[in-house]
């Protein structure tokens, strides 16, 4: 019995200290359907459309190029696995509104871009959501480089001149909607949920009560164990 209270004080402290497992994992985007002017699919249990215009999709799983290479360009601390799945929703972007909508609120949107713009077309984004640039870089087909806006900016306005990366919208997010300037044949994207939009890691205020309950139960027992 005296070895109890220890046992349950190190468990505790265990979980304190234990980090979210799989915190910084994306999942992409299951592209299932894409037409004129329209794509769908799914991440996850959560069902997303996007309406606007296409100059192609391509659908999860289809026999096509992969764009997102080298997978550095799209990869940092917070997106470890970049879309592999051969899946993309290529725009010119002459459309005046491109609006994605999800069937319940998303929060760690993940926004990959392909070829965005080219030497002398700035191609811009504007959109109703903030988000901070995760990682840039060449492409493996188009070369390019970096946005014009700089690792670690936060904006809700991205412009490149044949530019790839990663981008993060922080959420809740029902639409995600925006208008570009400059368009070009073409640039394309993908999307993908952090792991604990669809599988949420516990807070840190939340282990924290854990443990301090459990600490007050094994001061109970040594209570107990006294009398």
């Amino acid at each position: 019995m005296r070895f109890r209270p220890l046992f349950l004080l190190c468990l505790g402290a265990g979980l304190l200290i234990t980090p979210g497992a799989f915190a910084d994992t994306t999942t992409w985007a299951n592209i299932t359907a894409g037409g004129s002017g329209t794509a769908s699919g799914n991440i996850g249990s959560v069902n997303f459309t996007y309406t606007g215009e296409t100059a192609f999709v391509d659908l999860s799983g289809s026999a096509t190029t992969n764009y997102f290479q080298p997978t550095s360009t799209y990869t940092s601390a917070t997106v470890t696995n970049a879309p592999n799945d051969h899946a993309l929703i290529a725009i010119d972007g002459t459309a005046t509104v491109h609006t994605i909508t999800f069937s319940t609120a998303v929060t760690g949107l993940i926004f990959s871009e392909v070829s965005m713009g080219q030497g002398g077309v700035a191609t811009t984004y504007n959109f109703n959501q903030d988000f901070t640039v995760l990682s840039c870089g060449p492409n493996a087909f188009f070369g390019g480089g970096c946005f014009n806006q700089a690792v670690g900016t936060t904006t809700n306005v991205l412009s490149g001149n044949e530019a790839d990366g990663t981008i993060e919208f922080l959420g809740p997010i029902t639409s995600l909607t925006w208008t570009g300037a400059n368009p070009e044949f073409w640039n394309g994207f993908d999307i993908g949920l952090l792991s604990q939009s669809t599988s949420p890691v516990p807070e840190p205020s939340s282990l924290m009560l854990l443990g301090t309950g459990l600490l007050s139960g094994v001061a109970a027992m040594r209570r107990r164990m006294r009398r």
